[in-house]
């Protein structure tokens, strides 16, 4: 049953089997001639049936409603081919709709896996498991594509379209200033920790995502709709919380650095992780890999730093601590 949020704003609670995640949060808008979708959900069928229920309870046409993606992580954007297909208007940035439509370069991300110590023997089976491979979106579909400061009017409400890199190269989050709302995706969320990694050469995600935060702490804000779990209101509380997390975590992973030097797999081993284990060894092979492309992702802002060294061996790249340190 989709929840009232406002006046013509819904929420569908789009569920994620098996995931820590529990559910999608997909939002409508609903309009007297056009409406709006934004997130999608995972692409599998009961994510799809869900949804579907969901848009004929609120008697919503998918073939007059534009789809906006978040970005591109699958349970955000799985089903957008399927609903493009059935007619809908799928809308993103172009970094992400790039990921969506062009087939990833899993062979370059399997090697950088590898240099940065993920065991060889379960690249591939953490690649064939992984939810995002697994439900990702099939097929190449037809997207607009948004860029910053685009405003899209559903019935008198305007979202503006920000770019919020740092979850993703093309993160979006959507904002209606006139009623302080904020459709976040995961670039806040309340309860969890939004996960930044790297998983190519090159970017500083870490960065990334840290100044998208110090961008929308400055925004008027009443309500945060996140794409996950529950809403809130206390949005420069939370942007703090997540700063201060990312200071303690680099804080974190210099030390190890400078006790521990090694791959970044080594390293995300004595890292802390909210996890029922304590055992890196027993860790779900999805949970190293998050883990390894966290630490890579903090690794890479304290390189930009000065703080680390980054040294290709042989067969992998080792993070060491400057000399002197």
């Amino acid at each position: 049953m989709p929840e009232q949020i406002g006046e013509n704003i819904f929420r569908i609670t789009v569920p994620m089997p098996k995931n820590p995640l529990k559910y999608l949060n997909a939002y409508v808008l609903k309009g007297r001639e056009r409406s709006c979708l934004i997130d999608t959900g995972l692409n599998r069928s009961s994510c799809l049936e869900a949804l579907q229920q969901g848009l004929a309870r609120l008697d919503v046409d998918i073939k007059h409603t534009d789809v906006l993606i978040t970005h591109m992580h699958s349970d955000h954007s799985g089903l957008a081919p399927t609903l493009s297909a059935q007619g809908a208007r799928i809308m993103m940035s172009k970094p992400d709709a790039d990921v969506v439509n062009q087939p990833a370069d899993w062979d370059g991300i399997l090697y950088f896996a590898r240099i940065n110590g993920l065991p060889d023997d379960q690249l591939q089976k953490t690649i064939d498991t992984h939810p995002g491979f697994k439900y990702r979106p099939q097929g190449e579909v037809e997207i607009s594509i948004l860029n910053e400061g685009d405003i899209i009017t559903v019935d008198g409400l305007n979202l503006h379209c920000l770019i919020t890199p740092g979850h993703s190269k093309g993160h979006l989050c959507f904002y209606v200033p006139e009623h302080g709302l904020l459709f976040a995706g995961d670039m806040l969320l309340e309860e969890i920790t939004p996960n930044i990694s790297q998983w190519r050469p090159g970017r500083n995600p870490l960065h990334e995502y840290l100044h998208s935060l110090d961008r929308v702490h400055d925004l008027d804000v009443s309500l945060v709709l996140p794409g996950h779990r529950r809403l809130f209101s206390h949005h420069r509380q939370r942007v703090q919380e997540l700063k201060r997390h990312h200071h303690h975590r680099l804080q974190e992973v210099e030390t190890i650095v400078r006790d521990h030097p090694g791959t970044a797999f080594h390293i995300a081993s004595h890292m802390s992780w909210d996890l029922n284990t304590k055992d890196w060894e027993k860790f779900p092979l999805a949970q190293k890999w998050f883990a390894t492309g966290e630490a890579l992702a903090h690794l890479s802002y304290l390189e930009s730093q000065g703080k680390v060294i980054r040294e290709m061996s042989a067969e992998y790249q080792v993070w060491t601590a400057p000399s002197g340190v």
